[in-house]
């Protein structure tokens, strides 16, 4: 058998590293596992990507191209070839772009594969090459991840093996048991050498069956408990204001801002009583190194992005950072934000263009034929930030290049968005 080594491509913060079997003769992969020697991944894989490869040679899954035969949404296909396929799409783009523009071309992707090469690598390059016009990632992550930009400078954190050296461990908004498995040998280390592990989910789920402790929060509320823990931090003169002094900015104002959020106001918002607030704060605040793994289903609500960005502000005024295992971690991908992707991406062969971006949350309105809705999709992240008047929204989206995601079942205002991919002049 040759084995080959590789990595998950599915987003996930342990990125785990695998080997997989395969039958020279065949080519065919007939075993997976995982990578024995990495330090995350130790051998183990989670139960979805341990059976990747019955994903990967199911009956079911599609191995050449279809061509729609009947009206759009009745489900009629018929197989066609590669060559076909290809020089179909090809003339297809042509016609788009020679009567509207490359703008009326928009691709629509996510997170099906999270490969550089696999995922927007190649991609990327059709399409600045095009000009065609861009997508604004947004569906799952942006507000938690500009937050946690705004408190931190960058997506970075915590490693995974930090946490083994840690004495207290937050473990909030996140279920890591269940989507984020290789973190708990690391909390299970840190605990055998009598760390406190305490989880903040509004769900009992496994991993707060788990845990020393359970706190009920309200879904939505992390924000004012957060808030309410720094209220009592530096009210009671817990927080380190030696560090506080020699490495953050702002801290008179956040001390103003948050003398009004009284564990009592917390407790009327979050549902936890305030004696377990209190409760919570000091031990935050008593127990070093401590440790906060957060995860993102806590900024999927109205000022989410807040939410984190308050809590990201707790390592600093506890001085957690100051000790090996002690601070916070969301994503591990600001780590590699110094690599120069611009060999893969190829961003000169837009020459002087710059197309416009839309926002894929707003997918609905981006494929209406109205010059209004046309205008609210472009990506406008800051309250500043100007939206076009509808005679500068460019040309109505004309064809829909859809790889690695799949907007009917995801994107938001799904009426909205069924409504344009019926248009009987969009291609698709």
């Amino acid at each position: 058998m040759q084995i080959i080594t590789g990595a998950c491509p599915h987003d996930c913060p342990d990125t785990c590293s695998w080997q997989v079997a395969v039958d020279p003769a065949t080519g065919r992969a007939v075993n997976i596992w995982g990578h024995p020697d990495h330090p995350v991944t130790q051998g183990r894989l989670c139960g979805k990507v341990d059976r990747y490869l019955e994903r990967v040679y199911h009956p079911d899954r599609l191995t050449t191209p279809l061509r729609r035969v009947g009206p759009k949404g009745a489900g009629r296909f018929t197989p066609i070839t590669w060559e076909e396929a290809l020089q179909e799409i090809a003339e297809k783009l042509h016609e788009v772009i020679d009567q509207w523009g490359p703008e009326a071309v928009l691709p629509y992707s996510y997170a099906g594969t999270m490969g550089w090469l696999q995922g927007e690598g190649m991609a990327s390059r059709f399409w600045n090459r095009l000009g065609a016009s861009r997508l604004a990632h947004t569906i799952c992550s942006e507000a938690g991840f500009e937050g946690y930009l705004y408190t931190i400078g960058a997506a970075e954190g915590l490693e995974p093996e930090a946490f083994a050296h840690a004495r207290l461990i937050l473990i909030w908004g996140s279920n890591t048991l269940t989507s984020n498995m290789h973190l708990w040998p690391f909390v299970q280390q840190a605990r055998k050498q009598g760390a406190q592990v305490i989880v903040i989910d509004p769900a009992r789920t496994r991993t707060a069956r788990a845990a020393d402790a359970w706190i009920p929060i309200r879904p939505g509320t992390d924000g004012a408990l957060a808030l309410a823990m720094m209220h009592v931090i530096i009210g009671e003169g817990l927080h380190d204001a030696e560090y506080v002094d020699a490495y953050t900015h702002g801290f008179a104002q956040l001390r103003e801002r948050v003398a009004a959020w009284t564990p009592e106001r917390a407790a009327e918002i979050t549902g936890i009583p305030p004696a377990q607030i209190r409760s919570l704060a000091r031990t935050y605040a008593e127990t070093q190194p401590a440790a906060i793994r957060i995860n993102y289903g806590l900024q999927r609500h109205p000022g989410g992005g807040m939410a984190v960005r308050n809590i990201t502000c707790l390592p600093a005024l506890v001085g957690a950072w100051r000790h090996h295992g002690g601070g916070i971690q969301l994503s591990a991908s600001g780590a590699f934000r110094h690599l120069d992707t611009r060999g893969l991406y190829r961003p000169d062969l837009l020459g002087e263009r710059s197309p416009r971006t839309i926002n894929m949350i707003r997918l609905g309105d981006a494929l209406s034929l109205d010059p209004v809705r046309i205008a609210q999709a472009h990506y406008a992240p800051r309250p500043v930030d100007r939206k076009p008047a509808p005679e500068e929204a460019g040309p109505p989206v004309k064809a829909l290049v859809v790889y690695n995601s799949n907007p009917a079942a995801v994107a938001p205002d799904q009426a909205a968005v069924h409504a344009g991919l019926a248009r009987e002049d969009l291609f698709t």
